[in-house]
């Protein structure tokens, strides 16, 4: 019983001698391992070396005691100055430890926490937001449309959107270049931005296609906006590397109702008012084909 009593604290000295050894043989095969990881491996190691020095001391002590080593091996040890020694190293272990986990550790943690909030956040920005206009993308305007248009019919609040679409566009392209044409979009944003208000979701959906959500907006106050952002586009030139470019937009309009079945069945209705528009003309406001005229349409 006396040797098992004295071979505990070597069996947990073996355990403690695995564990520095999976810190260290970590920390050598992933040197590339930093911030807070690299904090944590270092309190492991000193409370392990800690531990594994007391278990030793200890192990020897009462392994001379127990006459499994020689009892020369108590009287050294046993002098009360070396005994004390083992309990200063857990005090100076301890404070070290507390000091490296509140003063660094802690600090860190929340800061890379922070930083891995804000890269979250900046991916999800990118994944919603057009790269060469700043705008919503196709995907994004149509989540948050669906929200929208969900309040507006629970609610019974008005609720339009505009497509736009910036007239023979494929001509700029072909004359002035690609980059001339990114230039032109990009001040077409401009454009809607500038004229939409801040509750007003605005969002490039195609290549030289635009929608603008417009909540608490029926189709006569859309129409009226949509007719003013003709306005701005045709009487605002833009000059773009000693080019100036004079660019007219056709704007289909919608408003969702009760029976609106969808945010899809809306965009559908504001294109088919842009296919009129461009029908009639281009450099217009239009609304879609309502039941009434194309019933008119089909008994002429």
């Amino acid at each position: 019983m006396s040797y098992v009593a004295a071979m505990v604290y070597w069996i947990i000295v073996a355990l403690w001698a695995m564990v520095l050894t999976s810190v260290v043989y970590f920390f050598v095969r992933n040197p590339r391992a930093f911030g807070t990881t690299r904090l944590l491996l270092v309190v492991i190691g000193i409370d392990t070396f800690r531990n594994i020095f007391e278990n030793a001391y200890f192990g020897l002590y009462f392994g001379g005691q127990y006459g499994v080593f020689p009892s020369w091996i108590v009287d050294t040890l046993g002098q009360p100055l070396l005994l004390i020694i083992p309990k200063l190293m857990n005090v100076v272990a301890g404070c070290v430890v507390l000091g490296l986990l509140l003063y660094r550790w802690l600090p860190l943690a929340v800061h890379e926490w922070d930083r891995s909030e804000q890269r979250a956040e900046d991916l999800r920005t990118l994944a919603s937001i057009d790269p060469l206009t700043g705008l919503y993308n196709r995907r994004q305007f149509e989540s948050l449309a669906r929200a929208e248009l969900g309040r507006c019919q629970r609610y019974m609040r008005p609720l339009a959107v505009l497509i736009l679409d910036v007239d023979h566009f494929s001509a700029v392209n072909d004359r002035y270049g690609h980059e001339i044409g990114d230039w032109a979009l990009k001040m077409l944003s401009n454009a809607i931005t500038s004229a939409k208000r801040d509750s007003d979701i605005a969002a490039r959906i195609g290549g030289e296609e635009f929608a603008l959500l417009l909540p608490e907006t029926n189709k006569e106050a859309a129409r009226e906006l949509a007719e003013r952002l003709c306005q701005l586009v045709r009487t605002t030139p833009l000059s773009l590397a000693g080019h100036t470019i004079t660019l007219t937009v056709s704007i289909g309009v919608a408003e969702a109702s009760a029976r609106t079945s969808g945010i899809e069945s809306m965009l559908r209705a504001a294109e088919q008012g842009l296919h009129r528009a461009k029908q009639a003309g281009r450099d217009r406001a239009m609304f879609a084909v309502s039941p009434t005229e194309r019933f008119s349409v089909a008994a002429e």
